[in-house]
């Protein structure tokens, strides 16, 4: 195949037609944590099938910032990307060790040559611009009703849910830069990766006369809390303390949900929402077998017939063995109760999400977290009276904060 060669932009059709269809380009300034290596490059990626009504090639490559007109069939632009790299004096290795233990002060250091990977003082890091193209019609913030409290709702929202579908797109290159030199330091952004002030810009394609475009930062921790003490309970450090001793000498059989629920939390606030769902899914599948051992142990049920309950289907396990130790009837197909509600919000998404491809959005991923906690309490508060299995129940006191 002959190389294409580039041409020069037609001044006379560097301008969309009149009636072309108006585009917003919404672009984030994203900080990475590392170095790509990557010289400064700009690329453009567009959905197949089709194109902009109006549109022709010049039009786009000039208005999308790139250096030539863009190819016949990628008249469909849906991202870009810009990626320049700059060195800085950012986070110092040790500093806050070394303040808060000063008799490590004295410690040797080993003295490294500066490298791509070297964190610190003239460190070297990447920048990237993505810019995401959707049809101007879509997004709120060029409507007349700006100032009103569902304005500035809608408005959130957009702005977060492009986020995710700007590192979305932009973790595919990151994960295939790291992966074809091994290069651990590369890998998927996740929003806890960011600075938390995200700055973004909007522009309109063409641009309307009298419209001075929108830009500001958005919060992209958003779920981090602000409202947490300055320092936790005593009591808080001796439950965990001690929780944890019994977890070591296998007296704390729901210590693993927990890990895989907390996991979940994680994952939601770092902005990997698929991550989010599956972790989800699969603390209420481990904690639906520990419960099975619990019981099997407490109530000192045949111990031959645990091992064909464990090896069961986990669909079996939840509608057919789960609701003998129940008090209650357990409806999955109720979604105004917390057993229906859960199969709606998190074990069928978590489905979608690995069989199907499905992306699950931020409020779908913390719906699936919350479907979890509120399933696995009406579990526990579920179980058919017994003292044996009271210490269970304690479990139902555990729950997200707001």
């Amino acid at each position: 195949m002959e190389p294409l060669t580039p041409r020069e932009f037609d001044p006379n059709r560097i301008t969309p037609n009149e009636d072309a269809e108006p585009i917003a380009a919404l672009s984030f300034l994203l900080e990475l944590p590392h170095c790509l290596r990557i010289d400064d490059v700009a690329f453009l990626v567009s959905d197949r099938g089709g194109s902009w009504p109006g549109w022709n090639p010049d039009a786009i490559g000039h208005a999308t910032g790139m250096s030539m007109p863009a190819p016949e069939d990628d008249l469909k632009p849906r991202f870009r990307v810009g990626i320049k790299q700059t060195r800085v004096d950012g986070w110092v290795p040790l500093l806050a060790a070394g303040q808060a233990f000063p008799d490590w002060q004295a410690v040797d250091h080993p003295e490294r040559p500066s490298g791509t990977t070297t964190r610190g003082e003239n460190e070297l890091r990447s920048v990237v611009q993505i810019t995401i193209y959707d049809p101007a019609n879509e997004t709120p913030l060029n409507r007349g009703d700006s100032g009103t409290e569902q304005f500035e709702h809608e408005v959130a929202e957009w702005l977060s849910r492009r986020l995710d579908e700007a590192l979305s797109f932009l973790n595919q290159y990151l994960v295939i830069l790291g992966g074809t030199r091994d290069e651990w330091h590369i890998s998927s952004l996740s929003r806890i990766d960011l600075p938390r002030d995200t700055p973004w810009k909007l522009t309109i394609l063409p641009t309307p006369e009298g419209w001075a475009g929108s830009s500001g930062t958005m919060d992209a921790h958003i779920t981090l809390r602000d409202d947490l003490p300055e320092q936790r309970t005593q009591q808080e450090i001796i439950d965990a303390v001690n929780v944890v001793h019994e977890a070591r000498a296998g007296r704390a059989p729901f210590f693993q949900f927990l890990e895989l629920y907390q996991a979940s939390e994680h994952h939601l606030g770092s902005g990997r929402h698929d991550q989010s769902v599956i972790a989800a899914c699969t603390a209420t599948e481990v904690f639906i077998n520990t419960l099975f051992r619990a019981l099997w142990l407490c109530l000192e049920r045949d111990p031959e017939k645990l091992g064909g309950v464990l090896r069961a289907p986990f669909r079996n396990q939840l509608t057919e063995l789960l609701p003998k130790s129940l008090d209650e009837d357990l409806d999955l197909d109720d979604k105004l109760l917390p057993p229906g509600r859960w199969y709606a919000d998190c074990y069928l998404l978590r489905n979608r999400v690995v069989h199907e491809g499905q992306k699950a959005t931020a409020g779908e991923a913390y719906d699936s977290k919350v479907a979890t906690g509120d399933f696995v309490r009406w579990i526990c508060k579920a179980l058919s009276p017994d003292p044996r299995t009271d210490w269970i129940k304690t479990l139902s006191q555990f729950q997200r904060q707001p």
